[in-house]
C-alpha cells in the first residue's frame, strides 16, 4: 500500500541558527521522494530577510510555489551570529544578477504568517496537517487569537483543532539532569525568546505535541566535511554559502531542528524513542517542567546510541541529496 505524503507546515526562525536551513533542505529531500508535501512555511524571526531566504531556498529546490509568511510583531530582528540570510539573498553571479532567485521582488512583499496558516489549514483535509515548529511560538499564538476571515468561518483555535493531526516541536530540554535541576540558566532558546507565546500556544494546543528537546539535537552533529565533499554536484548551493557564513569553517553543528523534521516525516521508523505521555508546563520565566500523566498529550523524543548513529547517517544523506532540477540544467 502506497503511503500518502505527510502534509507539513513549517514554522521556522530562519536566520538565528544554521540548523533551520539544514532542516529545510531535508524537507525538500523528503518531498522529492514523495514522503511529504510542504504546503506552507511561516517565519517567526522578525527580520525581512528571513522569509526571503526561505523563498530563495524553496525556489532553488524547485518549490517556489510554496507560500511563505512573515511574523507580525515578532522577536529577534537582528542576527544571532553570522548574518547568512541577508548575505545569501544578496549574492550576485558573475553577470551581476542575483545568484539565487526569489518569487517575491521585495523583502516587504511577503504575506502575514497568520494569513498563510489560515489559508493552508482551511484548504486541508481534517486532521491531516503536521505542524513542524523549529522556532518560536509567536505565529501559532497569533493564529489561536485570530477570527473568521475569507478562508474559514472558524476562529484560529477551532481551525487548528479541526485540521491539524499533531505538532512536532523543537523546544525545551527534557534531559534528566536539567529536569532534576530546573533553573533560569537552562532555559531553552525557542522558549525563552518569546515566553508569552510559548505559554499561550502550548497551554492551549488541542492536539498532541511531540517535543524534540535540546538534548536530542546536541547528540547528533552535522559534519562540516559533508558541506565540503557532498555538494560537488552543484556549482553554487545556497546551503553551502549559508553554512560558511554562519560561523567560520570548519565546524560541526548540532541538528536540533533536523531531528524534529525527521520524526515528523518518519515517526514509525525507529529513529527515536518516546517518553510516556505527560504535560509540559511552562512558568512565566520560560522554565519547562515535564510531568508524566496518563491522560497527557505531550511526549518528548528519546535517543540511544544505536539510534544516534542511524540518525547521523540518514540526516547527512538527506541534506546532501542532489536536486534533480539543478542536475538536469547542469547537463542540458
Amino acid at each position: 500500500m502506497i503511503k500518502a505524503p505527510v502534509q507539513i507546515i513549517l514554522d521556522t526562525d530562519m536566520g538565528n541558527d544554521i540548523d533551520d536551513a539544514l532542516a529545510l533542505a531535508m524537507l525538500h529531500a523528503f518531498q522529492s521522494r514523495g514522503e511529504c508535501e510542504l504546503i506552507g512555511v511561516v517565519v517567526s524571526k522578525d527580520n525581512p530577510y528571513a522569509p526571503a531566504f526561505v523563498d530563495l531556498f524553496n525556489t532553488f529546490y524547485g518549490y517556489g510555489h510554496i507560500p511563505v509568511g512573515k511574523v507580525r510583531d515578532g522577536v529577534t530582528p537582528l542576527p544571532e551570529k553570522g548574518n547568512f540570510i541577508e548575505e545569501v539573498v544578496g549574492l550576485k553571479g558573475e553577470d551581476g544578477t542575483a545568484m539565487f532567485s526569489t518569487t517575491v521582488p521585495s523583502q516587504s512583499g511577503y504575506p502575514d504568517a497568520v494569513s498563510v496558516l489560515r489559508s493552508r489549514l482551511a484548504a486541508a483535509e481534517d486532521r491531516s496537517v503536521v505542524i513542524v515548529m523549529i522556532g518560536f511560538s509567536t505565529n501559532l499564538a497569533h493564529l489561536f487569537k485570530s477570527g473568521e476571515d475569507e478562508f474559514s468561518a472558524l476562529d484560529g483555535l477551532e481551525l487548528f483543532a479541526r485540521k491539524v493531526k499533531h505538532v512536532v516541536m523543537m523546544a525545551a530540554d527534557f534531559s534528566e539532569s536539567v529536569q532534576a535541576n530546573l533553573s533560569m540558566k537552562n532555559r531553552e532558546y525557542n522558549i525563552r525568546c518569546d515566553v508569552a507565546s510559548a505559554c499561550s500556544f502550548i497551554g492551549a494546543c488541542p492536539r498532541p505535541i511531540y517535543f524534540s528537546g535540546l538534548e536530542i539535537g546536541l547528540q547528533v552533529l552535522y559534519p562540516a566535511a559533508s558541506l565540503v565533499h557532498d555538494f560537488n554536484w552543484c556549482a553554487e548551493h545556497p546551503l553551502v554559502h549559508a553554512y560558511g557564513r554562519y560561523l567560520p569553517m570548519p565546524y560541526d553543528r548540532p541538528t536540533w531542528d533536523l531531528t524534529a523534521v525527521l520524526y515528523a516525516v518518519r515517526p514509525e521508523q525507529g529513529y527515536f524513542g518516546l517518553s510516556r505521555p505527560g504535560i509540559a508546563r511552562i512558568d512565566r520565566e520560560g522554565i519547562v517542567r515535564f510531568e508524566e500523566r496518563s491522560d497527557g498529550q505531550h511526549f518528548h523524543l528519546t535517543l540511544d546510541e544505536r539510534q544516534r548513529e542511524r540518525v547521523c547517517e540518514v540526516q547527512k544523506q538527506l541534506v546532501s541529496q542532489p536536486v534533480r532540477s539543478v542536475l538536469s540544467s547542469a547537463f542540458a
